[in-house]
């Protein structure tokens, strides 16, 4: 025997599957015992992993390879910090350059990355604060 399922029932499971979307996961916790603040980054400026980041995106107006990244602990001066950054899984480069105001906020790092030929590309990489 077959069960039916009620016509308004169906209609109201297809709206609320229209209505929900697709949610953006949270980044993961990033596992750096030794760093102040570290982040994996995705090439559309995503955060995927952090510590002590409150965000990263892509550099408002500029051309491709150029973000922000943000760090959310007040206690870090990052004009003291070393900071390092790699790309990642790429054959790239990377430039950081600690900020005192990078897209409008404070506390930020901008992050430049360039492919192979040394033009600017958005490409995934790690920033972290020593």
């Amino acid at each position: 025997m077959r069960t039916r399922i009620p016509a308004l029932a169906t209609a109201a499971l297809s709206s609320v599957l229209v209505l929900s979307g697709t949610a953006t996961a949270a980044p993961l916790d990033m596992n750096a015992p030794y760093a102040r603040a570290a982040a994996r980054v995705s090439a559309d400026g995503t955060l995927l992993a952090t510590k002590n980041i409150a965000s990263a995106a892509r550099f408002n107006g500029q051309p491709a390879g150029y973000y922000c990244v943000q760090v959310s602990d007040p206690t870090i001066d990052l004009r003291n910090a070393a900071v390092l950054a790699t790309v990642n899984n790429m054959r790239a480069m990377i430039t950081a350059i600690p900020n005192s105001s990078c897209n409008g906020q404070n506390r930020t790092i901008t992050i430049v990355t360039t492919n192979h030929s040394n033009t600017p590309a958005d490409v995934p990489f790690t920033v972290a604060v020593l």
